[in-house]
Protein backbone atom coordinates (compact mmCIF):
# COMPACT_ATOMS: atom_id res chain seq x y z
CA UNK A 1 0.00 0.00 0.00
CA UNK A 2 1.74 3.52 -1.08
CA UNK A 3 0.84 7.04 0.36
CA UNK A 4 -1.30 7.68 -2.83
CA UNK A 5 -3.68 4.33 -1.71
CA UNK A 6 -6.96 6.30 -0.04
CA UNK A 7 -7.71 3.02 1.33
CA UNK A 8 -7.81 2.36 4.93
CA UNK A 9 -4.86 2.83 6.43
CA UNK A 10 -3.04 0.70 9.05
CA UNK A 11 -1.41 3.50 10.75
CA UNK A 12 -2.18 7.42 11.60
CA UNK A 13 1.06 8.29 10.07
CA UNK A 14 0.11 6.89 6.78
CA UNK A 15 -2.69 8.89 6.56
CA UNK A 16 -3.05 12.28 4.83
CA UNK A 17 -3.77 15.38 6.88
CA UNK A 18 -7.48 14.94 8.07
CA UNK A 19 -6.30 14.41 11.66
CA UNK A 20 -9.36 17.02 13.62
CA UNK A 21 -11.71 14.98 11.23
CA UNK A 22 -10.37 11.92 12.82
CA UNK A 23 -10.07 12.80 15.86
CA UNK A 24 -14.18 14.52 16.11
CA UNK A 25 -15.68 11.11 14.35
CA UNK A 26 -13.39 9.45 17.30
CA UNK A 27 -15.02 11.45 20.07
CA UNK A 28 -18.31 10.83 18.66
CA UNK A 29 -18.02 7.34 18.68
CA UNK A 30 -16.68 7.18 22.17
CA UNK A 31 -19.65 8.76 23.28
CA UNK A 32 -21.91 6.41 21.47
CA UNK A 33 -23.87 9.53 19.67
CA UNK A 34 -26.40 7.72 17.46
CA UNK A 35 -25.77 9.56 14.21
CA UNK A 36 -23.10 11.03 12.77
CA UNK A 37 -22.76 12.85 9.34
CA UNK A 38 -19.49 12.89 7.59
CA UNK A 39 -20.12 14.55 4.37
CA UNK A 40 -17.95 16.25 1.16
CA UNK A 41 -17.81 16.31 -1.94
CA UNK A 42 -17.00 13.72 -4.12
CA UNK A 43 -13.24 12.11 -3.77
CA UNK A 44 -12.86 14.42 -0.73
CA UNK A 45 -11.70 11.04 1.10
CA UNK A 46 -14.70 10.36 3.35
CA UNK A 47 -14.83 6.67 2.88
CA UNK A 48 -10.81 6.30 3.98
CA UNK A 49 -11.66 8.55 6.82
CA UNK A 50 -14.34 6.82 8.52
CA UNK A 51 -13.05 2.92 7.60
CA UNK A 52 -9.28 4.05 9.23
CA UNK A 53 -10.97 5.37 11.74
CA UNK A 54 -12.51 2.05 12.25
CA UNK A 55 -9.42 -0.14 12.02
CA UNK A 56 -6.88 2.30 13.82
CA UNK A 57 -9.02 2.00 16.82
CA UNK A 58 -10.42 -1.40 16.50
CA UNK A 59 -13.75 -0.32 16.44
CA UNK A 60 -16.42 -3.04 15.79
CA UNK A 61 -18.31 -1.70 12.65
CA UNK A 62 -20.84 -3.04 9.42
CA UNK A 63 -19.94 -1.14 6.41
CA UNK A 64 -22.63 -0.78 3.93
CA UNK A 65 -22.14 0.56 0.28
CA UNK A 66 -25.18 2.40 -1.40
CA UNK A 67 -22.47 2.88 -4.58
CA UNK A 68 -23.84 -1.25 -4.70
CA UNK A 69 -27.39 -0.35 -5.12
CA UNK A 70 -29.03 -0.90 -8.61
CA UNK A 71 -29.10 2.54 -10.54
CA UNK A 72 -31.03 4.12 -11.23
CA UNK A 73 -34.44 2.59 -10.39
CA UNK A 74 -36.12 2.65 -7.15
CA UNK A 75 -34.55 0.39 -4.35
CA UNK A 76 -36.97 -2.32 -3.35
CA UNK A 77 -37.08 -4.00 0.34
CA UNK A 78 -35.00 -6.66 -1.45
CA UNK A 79 -32.18 -4.42 -2.65
CA UNK A 80 -31.46 -3.51 0.96
CA UNK A 81 -31.50 -6.53 3.11
CA UNK A 82 -29.42 -7.88 0.90
CA UNK A 83 -27.36 -5.07 1.10
CA UNK A 84 -27.02 -5.50 4.71
CA UNK A 85 -26.61 -9.41 4.50
CA UNK A 86 -23.03 -8.66 2.57
CA UNK A 87 -22.22 -5.99 5.14
CA UNK A 88 -23.20 -8.27 8.07
CA UNK A 89 -21.06 -11.46 6.25
CA UNK A 90 -17.99 -8.94 6.04
CA UNK A 91 -18.51 -8.13 9.56
CA UNK A 92 -18.39 -11.13 10.84
CA UNK A 93 -15.38 -12.35 8.53
CA UNK A 94 -13.24 -9.65 9.91
CA UNK A 95 -15.11 -10.38 14.18
CA UNK A 96 -15.46 -14.22 14.38
CA UNK A 97 -15.95 -13.79 18.16
CA UNK A 98 -19.64 -12.57 17.24
CA UNK A 99 -20.42 -15.75 15.18
CA UNK A 100 -22.56 -17.80 17.33
CA UNK A 101 -24.14 -15.11 19.24
CA UNK A 102 -24.87 -13.45 15.69
CA UNK A 103 -26.08 -17.01 14.93
CA UNK A 104 -28.38 -17.05 17.65
CA UNK A 105 -29.68 -14.05 17.29
CA UNK A 106 -30.58 -13.91 13.75
CA UNK A 107 -31.44 -17.70 13.97
CA UNK A 108 -35.24 -16.39 14.91
CA UNK A 109 -35.88 -14.19 11.96
CA UNK A 110 -37.57 -15.71 9.09
CA UNK A 111 -35.78 -16.44 5.97
CA UNK A 112 -32.23 -15.49 7.47
CA UNK A 113 -29.55 -18.12 7.87
CA UNK A 114 -25.94 -18.13 8.68
CA UNK A 115 -23.76 -20.01 6.31
CA UNK A 116 -20.22 -20.74 7.38
CA UNK A 117 -19.55 -17.36 8.49
CA UNK A 118 -21.64 -16.03 5.40
CA UNK A 119 -25.43 -14.60 6.29
CA UNK A 120 -27.90 -15.43 3.98
CA UNK A 121 -31.10 -13.83 3.27
CA UNK A 122 -34.28 -15.21 1.06
CA UNK A 123 -35.17 -12.44 -1.08
CA UNK A 124 -38.87 -13.55 -1.08
CA UNK A 125 -39.04 -12.94 2.76
CA UNK A 126 -36.89 -9.84 2.30
CA UNK A 127 -39.24 -6.54 3.87
CA UNK A 128 -38.46 -3.42 5.26
CA UNK A 129 -39.13 -4.84 8.65
CA UNK A 130 -36.41 -7.08 8.49
CA UNK A 131 -34.07 -4.02 8.46
CA UNK A 132 -35.57 -3.40 11.53
CA UNK A 133 -35.03 -6.82 12.76
CA UNK A 134 -31.46 -6.60 11.43
CA UNK A 135 -30.51 -3.31 13.72
CA UNK A 136 -32.11 -4.84 16.75
CA UNK A 137 -29.84 -7.84 16.06
CA UNK A 138 -26.60 -5.62 16.01
CA UNK A 139 -27.93 -3.98 19.18
CA UNK A 140 -28.61 -7.62 21.24
CA UNK A 141 -24.94 -8.39 20.56
CA UNK A 142 -23.70 -6.62 23.55
CA UNK A 143 -21.10 -4.16 22.32
CA UNK A 144 -21.46 -1.16 20.72
CA UNK A 145 -21.31 -1.39 17.08
CA UNK A 146 -21.06 1.40 14.45
CA UNK A 147 -23.20 0.94 11.26
CA UNK A 148 -21.35 2.54 8.05
CA UNK A 149 -24.08 3.53 5.37
CA UNK A 150 -21.79 4.88 2.62
CA UNK A 151 -23.04 7.32 -0.10
CA UNK A 152 -26.38 7.40 1.68
CA UNK A 153 -28.16 9.28 -0.52
CA UNK A 154 -28.91 6.40 -2.59
CA UNK A 155 -31.20 5.36 -0.42
CA UNK A 156 -33.71 8.42 -1.29
CA UNK A 157 -34.98 5.89 -3.98
CA UNK A 158 -36.35 3.44 -1.51
CA UNK A 159 -39.93 2.49 -2.89
CA UNK A 160 -42.10 3.92 -0.02
CA UNK A 161 -40.34 3.89 2.82
CA UNK A 162 -38.63 6.79 4.86
CA UNK A 163 -35.05 5.70 6.11
CA UNK A 164 -35.29 8.67 8.24
CA UNK A 165 -37.88 6.70 10.25
CA UNK A 166 -35.89 3.73 11.11
CA UNK A 167 -32.69 6.13 11.79
CA UNK A 168 -35.43 7.53 14.23
CA UNK A 169 -35.69 4.40 15.65
CA UNK A 170 -32.38 3.52 16.05
CA UNK A 171 -32.18 6.77 18.07
CA UNK A 172 -34.08 6.78 20.49
CA UNK A 173 -34.30 2.45 21.17
CA UNK A 174 -30.66 0.98 20.45
CA UNK A 175 -28.06 2.29 22.63
CA UNK A 176 -25.55 -0.09 21.07
CA UNK A 177 -25.81 1.48 17.66
CA UNK A 178 -23.96 3.90 16.15
CA UNK A 179 -25.26 5.21 12.56
CA UNK A 180 -22.44 6.70 10.64
CA UNK A 181 -24.30 8.57 7.29
CA UNK A 182 -21.39 9.60 4.18
CA UNK A 183 -22.78 11.59 1.51
CA UNK A 184 -21.21 13.15 -1.52
CA UNK A 185 -24.31 14.87 -2.45
CA UNK A 186 -25.08 16.76 0.58
CA UNK A 187 -28.34 18.48 -0.80
CA UNK A 188 -30.00 14.74 -1.28
CA UNK A 189 -28.81 13.38 2.16
CA UNK A 190 -30.26 16.58 3.61
CA UNK A 191 -33.24 15.88 2.17
CA UNK A 192 -32.94 11.86 2.99
CA UNK A 193 -33.18 12.49 6.92
CA UNK A 194 -35.50 15.99 6.13
CA UNK A 195 -32.96 17.67 7.78
CA UNK A 196 -35.11 21.46 9.08
CA UNK A 197 -38.15 20.05 8.29
CA UNK A 198 -40.49 19.87 11.84
CA UNK A 199 -42.43 16.95 10.87
CA UNK A 200 -39.41 14.94 10.45
CA UNK A 201 -39.02 11.79 12.62
CA UNK A 202 -35.50 13.05 13.68
CA UNK A 203 -36.16 16.60 13.81
CA UNK A 204 -35.52 18.09 17.43
CA UNK A 205 -32.58 15.46 17.87
CA UNK A 206 -28.34 15.90 18.06
CA UNK A 207 -26.87 14.38 15.38
CA UNK A 208 -22.94 15.80 14.58
CA UNK A 209 -21.82 16.65 11.10
CA UNK A 210 -17.96 16.32 10.01
CA UNK A 211 -17.65 18.21 6.87
CA UNK A 212 -14.53 17.95 4.47
CA UNK A 213 -13.31 20.01 2.87
CA UNK A 214 -10.61 19.81 -0.38
CA UNK A 215 -7.03 20.28 1.25
CA UNK A 216 -4.80 23.92 1.10
CA UNK A 217 -2.45 24.56 -1.31
CA UNK A 218 0.19 23.77 1.24
CA UNK A 219 -1.42 20.54 2.09
CA UNK A 220 -1.58 19.76 -1.17
CA UNK A 221 1.95 20.04 -2.48
CA UNK A 222 3.06 18.31 1.07
CA UNK A 223 0.60 15.30 0.04
CA UNK A 224 2.09 14.78 -3.05
CA UNK A 225 5.83 15.26 -2.32
CA UNK A 226 5.65 12.29 0.28
CA UNK A 227 3.62 10.40 -1.94
CA UNK A 228 6.60 10.54 -4.58
CA UNK A 229 8.81 10.41 -2.25
CA UNK A 230 7.18 6.79 -0.96
CA UNK A 231 7.68 6.07 -4.36
CA UNK A 232 11.74 6.63 -4.69
CA UNK A 233 10.30 9.75 -6.99
CA UNK A 234 11.85 13.43 -6.85
CA UNK A 235 9.21 15.80 -9.00
CA UNK A 236 10.02 19.47 -10.31
CA UNK A 237 8.35 22.13 -7.83
CA UNK A 238 6.97 23.64 -11.26
CA UNK A 239 4.98 20.26 -11.58
CA UNK A 240 3.69 19.85 -8.16
CA UNK A 241 2.73 23.81 -8.41
CA UNK A 242 0.82 22.70 -11.97
CA UNK A 243 -0.86 19.68 -10.68
CA UNK A 244 -1.66 21.98 -7.44
CA UNK A 245 -3.44 24.85 -9.43
CA UNK A 246 -5.14 22.13 -12.01
CA UNK A 247 -6.49 19.69 -9.07
CA UNK A 248 -7.61 22.08 -6.80
CA UNK A 249 -6.81 19.98 -3.25
CA UNK A 250 -8.98 17.04 -4.64
CA UNK A 251 -7.40 14.42 -2.45
CA UNK A 252 -8.93 11.67 -4.81
CA UNK A 253 -7.58 13.66 -7.48
CA UNK A 254 -4.21 14.55 -6.12
CA UNK A 255 -4.04 10.35 -5.26
CA UNK A 256 -4.83 9.76 -9.21
CA UNK A 257 -2.41 12.13 -10.81
CA UNK A 258 -0.15 10.27 -8.44
CA UNK A 259 -0.60 6.79 -9.41
CA UNK A 260 -0.47 7.64 -13.06
CA UNK A 261 2.88 9.59 -12.60
CA UNK A 262 4.31 6.58 -10.73
CA UNK A 263 4.01 4.70 -13.40
CA UNK A 264 4.99 6.66 -15.95
CA UNK A 265 8.45 7.46 -14.21
CA UNK A 266 8.64 11.10 -15.77
CA UNK A 267 7.16 15.06 -14.37
CA UNK A 268 5.97 16.67 -17.99
CA UNK A 269 3.09 18.89 -18.17
CA UNK A 270 1.45 16.39 -20.95
CA UNK A 271 1.21 14.02 -17.78
CA UNK A 272 -0.87 16.29 -15.71
CA UNK A 273 -3.13 17.49 -19.01
CA UNK A 274 -3.40 13.54 -19.64
CA UNK A 275 -4.40 12.92 -15.92
CA UNK A 276 -7.02 15.85 -16.39
CA UNK A 277 -8.06 14.20 -19.35
CA UNK A 278 -8.75 10.40 -18.43
CA UNK A 279 -10.34 11.72 -14.90
CA UNK A 280 -12.64 13.85 -16.90
CA UNK A 281 -14.46 11.09 -18.56
CA UNK A 282 -14.73 9.71 -14.92
CA UNK A 283 -16.60 12.80 -14.05
CA UNK A 284 -18.63 13.26 -17.14
CA UNK A 285 -19.76 9.54 -16.34
CA UNK A 286 -20.82 10.05 -13.06
CA UNK A 287 -22.45 13.47 -14.20
CA UNK A 288 -24.44 11.23 -16.63
CA UNK A 289 -25.61 9.30 -13.62
CA UNK A 290 -27.25 12.44 -12.93
CA UNK A 291 -28.66 13.40 -16.43
CA UNK A 292 -30.19 9.51 -17.36
CA UNK A 293 -33.12 10.68 -14.58
CA UNK A 294 -33.80 13.33 -16.19
CA UNK A 295 -33.29 12.73 -20.16
CA UNK A 296 -36.25 15.25 -21.58
CA UNK A 297 -33.84 18.01 -19.81
CA UNK A 298 -30.39 16.62 -20.25
CA UNK A 299 -29.89 19.62 -23.43
CA UNK A 300 -30.83 22.43 -20.37
CA UNK A 301 -29.14 20.72 -17.60
CA UNK A 302 -25.68 20.54 -19.97
CA UNK A 303 -26.35 23.90 -20.94
CA UNK A 304 -25.98 25.31 -17.40
CA UNK A 305 -22.93 23.71 -17.01
CA UNK A 306 -21.15 24.69 -19.80
CA UNK A 307 -21.89 28.12 -18.97
CA UNK A 308 -20.83 27.95 -15.77
CA UNK A 309 -18.04 25.82 -16.19
CA UNK A 310 -16.54 28.74 -18.91
CA UNK A 311 -17.40 31.53 -17.07
CA UNK A 312 -15.00 30.27 -13.95
CA UNK A 313 -17.64 32.09 -11.40
CA UNK A 314 -21.07 33.50 -11.99
CA UNK A 315 -24.20 35.12 -11.29
CA UNK A 316 -27.80 33.93 -11.62
CA UNK A 317 -28.71 36.27 -14.86
CA UNK A 318 -25.47 35.73 -16.67
CA UNK A 319 -26.19 32.00 -16.49
CA UNK A 320 -29.51 32.26 -17.31
CA UNK A 321 -28.58 34.19 -20.28
CA UNK A 322 -26.07 31.73 -21.51
CA UNK A 323 -27.91 28.68 -20.78
CA UNK A 324 -31.19 30.16 -22.97
CA UNK A 325 -28.74 31.50 -26.21
CA UNK A 326 -27.45 27.59 -26.27
CA UNK A 327 -30.92 25.47 -24.66
CA UNK A 328 -33.49 27.63 -26.19
CA UNK A 329 -36.23 29.31 -23.82
CA UNK A 330 -36.09 28.26 -20.14
CA UNK A 331 -39.17 29.66 -17.79
CA UNK A 332 -37.53 30.77 -14.76
CA UNK A 333 -39.04 28.08 -12.35
CA UNK A 334 -37.78 25.39 -14.32
CA UNK A 335 -34.10 27.05 -14.78
CA UNK A 336 -34.31 27.69 -10.56
CA UNK A 337 -35.63 24.29 -9.68
CA UNK A 338 -32.54 22.79 -12.31
CA UNK A 339 -29.95 24.86 -10.35
CA UNK A 340 -31.80 23.69 -6.90
CA UNK A 341 -31.01 20.17 -8.22
CA UNK A 342 -27.46 21.07 -9.14
CA UNK A 343 -26.64 22.02 -5.79
CA UNK A 344 -28.30 19.39 -3.99
CA UNK A 345 -26.66 16.96 -6.03
CA UNK A 346 -22.98 18.65 -5.26
CA UNK A 347 -22.33 19.55 -8.79
CA UNK A 348 -22.22 23.69 -8.70
CA UNK A 349 -21.50 25.18 -5.34
CA UNK A 350 -23.25 28.52 -4.52
CA UNK A 351 -21.29 31.62 -1.68
CA UNK A 352 -22.39 34.99 -1.96
CA UNK A 353 -24.20 34.60 -4.94
CA UNK A 354 -22.14 33.34 -7.20
CA UNK A 355 -22.01 29.76 -8.83
CA UNK A 356 -19.46 27.73 -9.49
CA UNK A 357 -18.49 23.99 -10.75
CA UNK A 358 -17.33 21.85 -7.43
CA UNK A 359 -15.06 20.09 -8.79
CA UNK A 360 -12.34 21.47 -10.73
CA UNK A 361 -11.87 17.85 -13.09
CA UNK A 362 -15.26 18.31 -14.49
CA UNK A 363 -14.81 21.96 -15.19
CA UNK A 364 -12.10 21.11 -17.41
CA UNK A 365 -14.08 18.28 -18.86
CA UNK A 366 -17.38 20.15 -19.35
CA UNK A 367 -14.93 23.32 -21.12
CA UNK A 368 -13.42 20.82 -23.52
CA UNK A 369 -16.98 18.45 -23.98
Amino acid sequence: MTYFDLRPKSRLEDFYDRRRELNELRLGIERREPLILVLGLRRYGKTSLVLTCMEEYRIPYIYVNCRLLPSPSPISPADLVLLFADGLSAFLNRRRSFLEKMRNILGRIEGITIVGFNVRIKAAKASYETIIDIFNSINMLGKHIVVVVDEAQELRRLARYRFDSLLAYVYDHLPNVTVILTGSEIGLLYRLIRKGDPEAPLYGRFYREIKLSPLNSEKSKDFLIKGFKQEGLNPPNWFIDLAVEKLNGVIGWLSYLGYYTAVKGIFTRKVVYDVLTEAGRIALSELENFLKLRPLARKRYIAILKGIAQLGEASWSRIYRLAEAEAGRIPKPTFNEMLHNLLDASFIQKKNSVYRIADPVLRYALINL
